[in-house]
């Protein structure tokens, strides 16, 4: 059995283990142009629009007439329709993510961000048609440009395709 003063030592270990991860959290989600980048890459691949767009500049965000994300997102679904697929089949999860930062001045930076992209219909396609040799995997090359805006990094060059649109 336990006794008091153990039950004590543990509960005390708990409770600092406890408040360390949460200062652990809090200090990692410090907001960077390299965590801006790779966020806007990830909700790019995922095709999650609302997580594009707040990662995006003011300038390019706010633009309704050329509004780039839901332009993005209809030629995405438009020719997912073309292959028979729904828009979920083009979804990609960006792995295996290296970033090299270039900060041209306090405010604006440009982030290179080189990794891998496999099709995730749903977060285990990835994995299981990894393993299983199923899917391939395509390199993903690109250098965001990045502004500091309200304190917050966003992306503020046209990426990937969005260029195309």
């Amino acid at each position: 059995m336990l006794s008091a003063k153990n039950l004590t030592i543990i509960g005390f270990v708990v409770v600092v283990f406890v408040i360390l991860q949460g200062l652990l959290i809090s200090i990692g989600k410090e907001d960077s142009p390299v965590t801006a980048a790779v966020d806007f890459a990830k909700a790019y691949f995922m095709l999650d629009g609302p997580s594009m767009s707040e990662r995006l500049c003011s300038e390019m965000a706010e633009d309704e007439e050329l509004n780039i994300v839901n332009s993005y997102l209809n030629s995405v679904a438009d020719r997912a329709r073309t292959l028979g697929f729904s828009t979920n089949y083009m979804r990609n999860q960006l792995s295996h993510i290296s970033t090299e930062l270039k900060m041209t001045d306090e405010n604006k930076a440009k982030v290179k961000i080189t990794g891998e992209r496999l099709r995730s219909i749903n977060p285990v396609f990835a994995i299981v048609g990894k393993l299983f040799f199923l899917i391939e995997s395509h390199k993903v090359d690109e250098t965001l440009t990045l502004v500091k805006e309200d304190d917050q990094w966003k992306v503020c060059s046209k990426p990937f395709s969005l260029s195309e649109i």
